[in-house]
């Protein structure tokens, strides 16, 4: 039949050209993640809107993931059925990641470690773009597997949690890692997990990862919170007068020891942040003082918050120096830093 054999020239044509029909489709993939990050780029509405979305992949991401684990189980595994999973998997993947990179950028400081865990999760969206090396490195080895997806579980309870638990930040977090290791255990060891005294040491362990993640929370960005504006004022600011533009750099001595000036930040966050923020002042890379900020909601999901400093509370003599002011969670997580110079 001439069917079957443009059929069978068709499948020789796609043998013969395989990997570059691949990179062809990582190209495109990586092309669609980053048009993602356009789309999604400073729309914190989104968030609530796509809620029900990112579950809906993790959901699906744990079927594929148990469907593959159970072809390979069984023995019976397919060179087309692999492809499939994979392929379903890479895109469960890519939408989550990319999904996600938008809002851990918004919440991280260039100059501080929170940038670390930011540019992890953009290399973890990159691969999943990656055809070629995710089906024949990532998904063969199965500690690398693991290590992939209970990342994403964990970013993605991070971002998810403050939305549904009016906590704060510091607690949302160990709370995601603790979740992101029972989701794990649940996923790939649900037989050995209600087994007599298992239980209580995967309650344990996630415990104990909780705990370390608290730790080393200033590596990690406290979503989902944006600062879109700061502004250096001695202006004291009201819902009826908001900031304009970044306000000055350059403040003459006599100026920092005659008036106060205040540190002044637009917050946009799809849920009334429950965090207790805070403003390091800090002279010469000292910290002068710590002031505690006021909120005030402006309209929708964005809130005003903010700080000032007299000259009689930096107990300093000469005020002339390099400034900056960082802005911190209640649990440390450093969201904004503002840099400023004292000129004699």
């Amino acid at each position: 039949m001439i069917l079957f054999s443009w059929w069978t020239k068709f499948k020789e044509l796609l043998h013969a050209h395989e990997k570059v029909l691949w990179w062809i489709h990582s190209t495109w993939a990586f092309t669609f993640g980053i048009l993602v990050i356009i789309f999604f780029h400073g729309d914190f509405g989104q968030v609530k809107k796509l809620t029900m979305y990112l579950m809906a992949l993790l959901l699906l991401l744990i079927v594929f993931d148990r469907i593959g684990a159970w072809e390979q189980r069984s023995g019976r595994q397919q060179r087309g059925v692999k492809l499939i999973l994979n392929y379903f998997m890479k895109n469960m993947y890519q939408g989550l990641y990319f999904f996600m990179i938008p809002f851990y950028w918004e919440a991280s400081v260039l100059s501080s470690p929170s940038v670390i865990f930011t540019v992890v999760v953009g290399l973890m969206a990159i691969l999943s773009t990656q055809d070629l090396i995710f089906d024949n490195w990532l998904m063969e080895k199965k500690l690398l597997r693991a290590g992939y997806y209970s990342l994403c579980l964990f970013a993605s309870f991070n971002l998810l949690l403050p939305l549904f638990l009016p906590l704060p930040g510091q607690y949302t977090l160990p709370l995601a890692a603790f979740l992101a290791v029972l989701g794990f255990v649940v996923l790939h060891y649900p037989r050995w997990l209600f087994k007599k005294g298992h239980l209580r040491w995967v309650l344990l362990g996630g415990a104990l990862v909780a705990g370390g993640c608290y730790g080393i929370r200033g590596f990690i960005p406290p979503t989902p919170l944006k600062v879109s504006q700061t502004t250096l004022t001695a202006r004291a600011p009201s819902r009826g007068d908001l900031p304009r533009g970044d306000g000055v750099y350059r403040i003459h001595r006599l100026d920092m020891e005659n008036r106060e000036i205040y540190c002044v930040h637009v917050l946009e966050s799809p849920v009334n942040p429950r965090d207790r923020f805070l403003h390091e002042w800090r002279m010469d890379g000292k910290i002068v003082t710590k002031k505690p900020l006021r909120k005030l909601k402006i309209s929708g999901d964005r809130y005003l918050i903010w700080s000032s400093i007299r000259h009689t509370e930096t107990g300093a003599v000469n005020l002339a120096g390099d400034w900056n002011v960082r802005l911190l969670t209640g649990g440390g997580q450093i969201l904004k830093k503002r840099s400023f110079l004292v000129v004699e």
